[in-house]
């Protein structure tokens, strides 16, 4: 670390430069300059909005956002990686040496106060060195007496809050510290077995594939021990429960006769009373101020007194503040849990309650609004700052953790994959075999074992009687142990499950537990936008880097996750529940808790009611509609219900909470036997009027943001019991988010920034439309700035600013490794249209089939056709099987065809790479925006040429997506000579398909020596400006946009093949 002296010749720290591409230690001997511009716009964008605030609204903070376009195979994920933990590290030796000098600067101001009766003289050298060594009390001018005045109340204030800031870096370093050391031992004996397994590493071909080895078997020795220790523990303390019971006679028969006698069945746990699920008095809206619920006269905001109290204690200064058990011994050695406890990490000796912590910003915060109870001003209790990275699928997360361990920050960076319960579930009588059980019946049984339920029944002396076990993978004790163990080196999905599957300890929930002392948290889309999934497993995006990969599917995304379902069997559910709940406590309800249950009753037959009389009146066809939210109430002539009171309502009295533990037992035991798959089927850890309370907040958006779908089957398929579930055998209403504008400002609202990135996100005003629209300033920055940099022939261009960013640029590969070619006519001349209307015909289906069999010939190793839907795929495949056309295909390679289960993708893939490489090669048939044309690297011979076959347009007549296109016109209509305007609908419709078109084209040519061929089979490729326009512009650079004759594209492709061989060889 350099030091410098200042005047009085003492010597401080200084904070090392701000990192660059050029100081970044890159993982190769140099990067591409398409990574270094990359890497540079987003350190110089973090450099400018650190340590400020970026607000759309006064005192509101907002993310800034960068845009930023690399195509696939330029090594976006790499530059990804190093400039954002450069970036980390930069910002954690930054935050503890701030937070260190705190204390300094604590010392000599408290030496101030000691020395108050000395000298004039005295006081004009206390002066100079206040200003020479930068003290913590702002100076506003040192030489005006009246102005370098303050108040003693201020003083000892300003005291104890550079008091508690050094105790937090205290903390915070020292838990650090012995978590840095805990992993590295961890790492050490790791190093040590693969040395012993491996004495001559330079012999073994997959170094990775050792390592892992060593490393399961390291977490298998650890929890060998660990679980010894454990038993014996275990048996200790069912000893000392077993005598306390038997002294305290635990529990009277007579009292269990007594409650048998009342008819009252507990359903939650043997503690449970009728009194706990009675509602609290609510009184009226207008109280709703002063409590709105309350009982025994008391206010009751949903905040036990031990968090008001707890939170009242982080508010009070650390020399104040009564001592708690977080305080850590220096001399005693931190066990594993309080290692990873998010409190002890981010300096603020607080548990974790991100929930309440993220609604309350005034806790401790000073002038610049930055908490001074943490390091880096994260929330307290969230552990350290953070990069999060999102991506849609497990591939690509993978990937980037592969990336990471390539930086020079690999062996020590503490990386954490979050995943579901079927890729991480270690239990087989949960997942079943081989993970054949879907995401929902898996956590369906991890919930029932982790509530002791069992679904089987023993039958013993002619009585069936069930059993009550728990999951064995689920030690409590073990799982801190685990984490730490994950957090030792960067582990994706894979290296995670293999862990928890070796130590026999859940690996689903080790990896939540090292989720505070994580530095890099990977993460599905889902996860991160989704602020109550956010919230339920405690990661706060305050002040972390929020980088989302393949950014054109957030809105896709935001539309998934914001959607909300009410079927039949929910709404009936729903209704039953409130009816008994009422009838059993009627009397001891107060008047405004009837009334809103009878309104939320009346909603509910209401809408049953409507369900079914649309069934009835129409018994063969299925009604499908769309409305808005007021058309729905008028329909159901509710118009007078105030919904927000009702939310409001909802969210004071906890009702989905209270109905769900009212729920009785021989109502859970009639779900049981339904498969989750079945459309009846509700889970019994899922209160149904948590299904209407979400549905009632998707109501009281604007009519802009979404519109309600009624669906109604016919009457065969609604009563058809031998039916499969299928969302189209029962009624529903669905509620369909059309602008995800709003459900996207949750993540710019907390994160510190937010980086979209991508290889086809231009135009920029697309997804800005999308993720923006409600600020329509950004939406016209993205169009201005995308403008003044078409056509740019720079390598790269980047424009950098404090709320928006944007960064495009070229291919890493030279124009010589690729060639396109817009296939027009087929070898007979046939002009290739694969429009709705002609695809079918069959001179279209043989001429397709005899170019590819033409183009097979010239193509070496690996080739992959991109068909434009599924449907159209499996038409195909049939017809050519029939008409000998694909054993012709066969013949010149061998045919492999994209599954339809994702469970069988890698498999498939496999053998297509095993076959690709081979003399003969490999024809592999996919579908644009499906399971292989994102995320997927055929790189090298998996694919030496990318056949398109036509422009895979959405259905137009679809009526969500015709609403959509809709409404774009309606507000490019209202802006209307206004210098702010987004997209309208036909633009959209034509960047939806150009997106998939680009998509399924960065398949191929996936580093800078790569080389492929990319045909465009359809007329409209050529014929088409808007088409040819929408073609990413590093492709378009290097064709001519013309329409050849069939036999002139084989003689250059048999040409550029020749050519790139020799280069080859």
């Amino acid at each position: 670390m350099e030091q410098q002296s200042n005047s009085s010749g003492d010597f401080h720290e200084v904070e090392p430069p701000y990192p660059s591409s050029s100081t970044i230690p890159f993982p190769f001997a140099k990067p591409y300059p398409q990574q270094a511009a990359l890497m540079d716009a987003i350190l110089q964008t973090l450099e400018r909005i650190d340590d400020k605030t970026i607000s759309s609204k006064k005192g509101k903070h907002r993310a800034n956002i960068m845009m930023l376009e690399s195509p696939t195979g330029t090594g976006k994920s790499l530059s990804l990686a190093c400039a954002s933990i450069a970036w980390l590290k930069h910002r954690e030796h930054a935050d503890l040496s701030l937070y260190g000098d705190d204390d300094e600067k604590n010392k000599y101001v408290q030496h101030q106060d000691d020395d108050n009766d000395n000298d004039n003289d005295s006081h004009k050298d206390k002066d100079q060195d206040r200003d020479n060594n930068k003290a913590a009390i702002p100076q506003k001018d040192p030489h005006h007496w009246l102005d370098a005045w303050a108040p003693q109340e201020e003083i000892v204030k300003e005291q104890l809050i550079l008091k508690e800031r050094g105790e937090c870096a205290e903390r915070a370093k020292l838990t650090r510290a012995s978590l840095e050391k805990e992993l590295n031992a961890i790492r050490h004996s790791i190093q040590n077995e693969v040395r012993i397994t491996i004495p001559d590493p330079e012999k073994i071909t997959n170094i990775s594939a050792a390592r892992r080895r060593a490393r399961e078997k390291i977490v298998s020795r650890a929890m060998q021990n660990f679980k010894y220790q454990s038993a014996s523990t275990s048996a200790r303390t069912r000893t000392r429960i077993s005598n306390r019971k038997n002294a305290m006679g635990w529990i009277a028969k007579d009292d269990v006769n007594a409650s048998k006698s009342a008819g009252y069945k507990r359903t939650r746990n043997d503690d449970s009373t009728e009194d706990d699920f009675c509602l609290d008095e609510y009184h009226s809206d207008e109280e709703r101020r002063s409590g709105g619920c309350r009982r025994g006269g008391k206010e009751d905001d949903d905040s036990s007194d031990e968090e008001d109290s707890l939170l009242n204690i982080s508010r009070m200064p650390s020399a104040i503040a009564p001592s708690s058990n977080n305080d850590l011994d220096r001399k005693s050695k931190l066990s594993s849990r309080q290692l990873l406890d998010g409190g002890q990490l981010d300096g603020s000796g607080l548990a974790s309650r991100h929930k309440k912590n993220a609604w309350n910003q005034e806790i401790a915060t000073d002038a610049h609004g930055k908490d001074q109870m943490t390091i880096g001003g994260v929330v307290p209790g969230s552990g350290v700052r953070k990069i999060i990275y999102a991506a849609r699928t497990h591939s690509q997360l993978s990937q980037f953790v592969g990336e990471v361990r390539r930086t020079a920050w690999g062996g020590s960076i503490r990386v954490v994959t979050l995943g579901g319960r079927k890729l991480l579930c270690g239990n087989k009588a949960v997942t079943g075999s081989n993970h054949s059980r879907s995401e929902a019946t898996i956590t369906e049984k991890c919930l029932d074992l982790q509530k002791g339920v069992q679904a089987n029944k023993v039958v013993t002396n002619s009585k069936s009687v069930k059993t009550k076990v728990s999951c064995p993978l689920l030690v409590k004790e073990a799982i801190p142990t685990l984490a730490l163990h994950m957090l030792a080196q960067p582990s994706d999905i894979e290296d995670l499950a293999g862990l928890g599957e070796k130590s026999r300890i859940c690996s689903y929930y080790s990896s939540r537990e090292a989720l505070k002392a994580a530095e890099v948290v990977v993460v599905p889309y889902n996860t991160l936008l989704s602020k109550p999934a956010r919230e339920s497993i405690g990661l706060s995006l305050k002040m972390s880097l929020v980088i989302v990969d393949e950014a054109h599917n957030i809105p896709e995304a935001l539309r998934s996750i914001s959607s909300s379902k009410l079927t039949l069997p929910i709404i009936d559910g729903a209704n039953a529940q409130l009816v008994a709940y009422v009838s059993k406590y009627s009397n001891r309800l107060a008047g405004r808790n009837l009334f809103y249950l009878g309104q939320i009753r009346k909603f509910l037959t209401q809408l049953g009611r409507h369900l079914r009389s649309g069934s009835s009146q129409r018994p063969s066809d299925q009604v499908r509609s769309m409305v808005t939210a007021t058309e729905l109430l008028f329909t159901l002539k509710l118009d007078n219900l105030n919904l927000f009171n009702i939310i409001r309502y909802l969210g004071k009295s906890r009702l989905s909470q209270k109905l769900h533990g009212f729920t009785t037992q021989k109502d859970k035991e009639m779900n049981e036997d339904l498969d989750v798959d079945d459309p009846n089927f509700v889970s019994k850890h899922i209160s149904c009027m948590s299904f209407v309370e979400t549905f009632f907040k998707c109501l009281t958006s604007t009519q802009q943001e979404g519109r309600v779908v009624i669906e109604i089957p016919c009457a065969n398929a609604l009563y058809d019991k031998d039916s499969r579930a299928s969302v189209n055998t029962i009624p529903c209403c669905r509620y369909l988010l059309l602008d995800p504008s709003n459900e996207f400002k949750n993540v710019l609202d907390e994160a510190h920034s937010v980086i979209l990135a991508g290889g086809t996100l231009r135009p920029f005003v697309h997804l800005a439309t999308e993720l923006f629209g409600s600020e329509r300033l950004l939406v016209e920055q993205a169009k201005i700035l995308e403008l003044q940099q078409k056509g740019d022939t720079k390598v790269s261009c980047t424009s950098v600013s404090t709320t928006l960013t944007t960064f495009t640029c070229g291919h890493v590969v030279p124009s010589r490794n690729v060639l396109m070619t817009c296939m027009s006519k087929g070898p007979t001349g046939v002009t290739l249209d694969f429009r709705h209307s002609s695809r079918f015909h069959d001179a279209i289906c043989n001429e397709l089939a005899e170019s590819i069999c033409r183009v097979a010939i010239q193509v070496p190793n690996g080739m992959v056709v991109f068909l434009p839907s599924y449907s159209y795929e499996a038409f195909l495949i049939k017809r050519w099987k029939a008409k000998g056309a694909y054993d012709r295909i066969n013949d010149r390679k061998k045919v492999f065809r994209e599954p339809r289960s994702a469970k069988d993708v890698e498999t498939t893939l496999a053998s297509y790479a095993r076959e690709a490489s081979s003399k003969k090669g490999a024809i592999l048939f996919c579908v644009v925006g499906g399971k292989m044309s994102e995320g997927i690297n055929f790189a090298n011979e998996m694919a030496r040429c990318v056949f398109i076959v036509g422009l895979p347009y959405p259905d137009i007549t679809d009526p969500e997506l015709a609403e959509k296109m809709q409404l774009l016109d309606n507000e490019s209509r209202d802006t209307k000579g206004s210098s702010v305007s987004g997209i309208t609908g036909s633009e959209y419709y034509q960047n939806l398909c150009m997106r998939a078109v680009n998509q399924s084209i960065g398949r191929a040519i996936r580093h800078g020596k790569d080389y492929a061929a990319i045909i465009l089979a359809d007329s409209r490729y050529a014929a088409d400006s808007r088409v040819w326009l929408g073609l990413p512009e590093w492709l378009r650079s290097g064709s001519i946009k013309c329409s050849k004759p069939f036999d002139d594209n084989m003689t250059s492709l048999e040409a550029f093949y020749s050519r790139m061989l020799t280069n080859e060889v």
